[in-house]
């Protein structure tokens, strides 16, 4: 079916501008999207099942190939999962631009085990479920002066800004307290766990008491 947004050539993810990606391995590749206003992509291909994390409100229009051009609006915080196989041209239709965090869901993460979720250690940490997926759960915590939160790994730990990306760090297991950042201001993080959900024994579980070490978000060139 065509419309006006074709889809004559397709590019892979990767190799589309406006997915920059962030950081890869063998269970997960990370892409930061920012889509200019009034601006679209390239036709591309999503070769995996992906998750998909909203950053900011957005208006946008998602054009699939074989498919009617359908509007989305989303708020900041919006996560939904894509099963593999989309092949799309994306517009931003606002005068802000649309940002958001995409997360494929690599063969590996068949070998991964999912941590315990994450808790608030005295009640005053905010711990919001967003989603929930067989290899993948996401959550939105908030931590003020003083308020710590328990996580378990394996993870992709981001930490934000009001309206954008600050830190993204793959954690590949373990836990740790999570609370204000370097300077003691209020920390707005939301964790990617991955792996499968199934009870792990308590006996073999590995706590570390201490502040997670994040890394600065890494650019890298296309594949």
């Amino acid at each position: 079916m065509e419309n006006e947004y074709g889809c004559e050539q397709v590019v892979p993810i990767e190799r589309e501008p406006r997915h920059r990606r962030v950081l890869a391995n063998e269970y997960v590749r990370v892409f930061l999207v920012e889509i200019a206003p009034h601006e679209r992509t390239l036709c591309h291909h999503h070769a995996h099942d992906y998750v998909m994390y909203v950053i900011g409100d957005a208006e946008i229009v998602s054009a699939p190939r074989d498919s009617t051009p359908k509007t989305y609006n989303y708020r900041a915080g919006d996560c939904e999962f894509s099963p593999a196989g989309l092949v799309h041209v994306v517009e931003n239709r606002r005068d802000a631009k649309f940002s958001n965090l995409l997360v494929e869901l690599l063969p590996g993460l068949r070998e991964l085990q999912r941590g315990d979720d994450p808790r608030s250690m005295d009640g005053n940490a905010t711990v919001q479920a967003v989603l929930k997926e067989g290899r993948i759960s996401v959550w939105s915590l908030e931590t003020e002066a003083g308020a710590r939160a328990e996580v378990h790994f394996p993870a992709i730990f981001v930490t934000l800004n009001p309206d954008s990306v600050r830190d993204i760090s793959w954690v590949p297991s373990g836990g740790g307290l999570v609370g204000c950042d370097e300077y003691g201001r209020p920390l707005r993080s939301i964790l990617f766990q991955l792996g499968r959900a199934e009870v792990q024994p308590a006996a073999v579980r590995k706590r570390i008491d201490e502040p997670l070490k994040t890394l600065r978000t890494q650019t890298e060139g296309p594949e």
